[in-house]
């Protein structure tokens, strides 16, 4: 598994950007109980674009059925401990829901986008050096 470092680094300033204005629109307009759910939401996506990140780095390689079977099964995983993490913030740590299910959409839409990326990157590079 060789691990796209350059790629990481782009994902790293891309969150940090997206956080850094997350907190300065919330630092004006809302509550610390609001800027706790947003923090709580970029970790949690932080960490499950991390899963998918890796399970596609470790899956590209292998057949097309492992490949499924170990991104869509990792996608089953992370969406179950997802929503158990939601359900625990909300029910047990009453953070702000509204807060919370906003800022996972959002970044949400961000990891989808640099996934695709990614994947269009390794395929790429894939069919340029079968072609050698």
């Amino acid at each position: 598994m060789k691990i796209d470092w350059a790629f990481l680094r782009w994902v790293g300033v891309w969150y940090a950007v997206l956080t850094a204005a997350g907190f300065w629109i919330l630092s004006s307009e809302g509550s610390g109980e609001m800027r706790d759910s947003f923090l709580a939401g970029v970790v949690m996506s932080l960490a499950n674009f991390l899963l998918g990140f890796f399970s596609v780095e470790f899956a590209f390689d292998k057949s097309h059925t492992v490949f499924l079977k170990i991104v869509l099964g990792g996608m089953g995983v992370r969406l179950f401990l997802m929503t158990l993490a939601v359900l625990v913030l909300i029910k047990a740590y009453h953070f702000d829901s509204l807060s919370l299910m906003f800022t996972l959409l959002g970044y949400y839409a961000v990891n989808l986008t640099l996934e695709i990326v990614l994947l269009q990157k390794k395929v790429f590079l894939k069919n340029k050096t079968s072609e050698l």
